[in-house]
């Protein structure tokens, strides 16, 4: 009888990570190759005092994934966070983390690449060195003025920072040796 109780738990396991896996696999391509990677929850609010967020500030955050960017900005900050979130799971997640510490975030299941960000006046985003070059433009036309656009490690690239920060270092194992904080890029236009 054990032996068939391991058998369930090991065949529920399988299914999970196959649907994992698979949902993963939909993000990639749905996403147009922009992988599910958390910023580090440690730069958070690094970021938001890098960009000067004040009360009442729209901010967009560009592949939000769970939210935790703009829950911070609403929460600590008094911003109005919308996100933009094509993956399935992460979208879910941060929908869920919004809901239960009702923050003033919108999220939108919605290329940002098509999105209206005239009414932002602060933009976060953590995109590969791909993405940022097609955001460059949208970014020079797109934006009313003064607003300002945080990258996360990958720089636009013809535009010159406003300014650059080193993220928080961190003294553990595992940051030192498999994990680089990133560097936060501030963008005026």
């Amino acid at each position: 009888m054990l032996i068939y109780l391991l058998l369930f738990v090991y065949l529920i396991f399988l299914a999970a990570c196959a649907v994992f896996g698979i949902s993963i696999l939909i993000g990639l391509v749905m996403t147009k190759g922009v992988p599910f990677v958390s910023t580090p929850c440690y730069d958070l609010e690094k970021i938001c005092e890098v960009a000067e967020l004040k009360p009442g500030e729209k901010i967009f955050d560009l592949g939000c994934g769970k939210a935790n960017l703009l829950t911070i900005a609403a929460k600590k900050f008094g911003a109005q966070g919308t996100g933009y979130e094509l993956s399935l799971w992460p979208y879910f997640w941060g929908w869920w983390r919004i809901k239960i510490i009702r923050a003033d975030v919108t999220l939108k299941m919605q290329d940002f690449l098509k999105a209206d960000l005239s009414q932002a006046d602060v933009i976060f985003c953590y995109l590969f060195p791909e993405v940022m070059d097609k955001l460059e433009e949208k970014f020079k036309t797109g934006l009313k003025p003064g607003a300002r656009v945080v990258s996360y490690t990958f720089k636009l690239p013809n535009i010159q920072p406003a300014k650059t920060v080193m993220g928080q270092e961190r003294n553990n194992w595992f940051d030192r040796h498999l994990r680089t904080s990133g560097k936060i890029y501030l963008y005026q236009f």
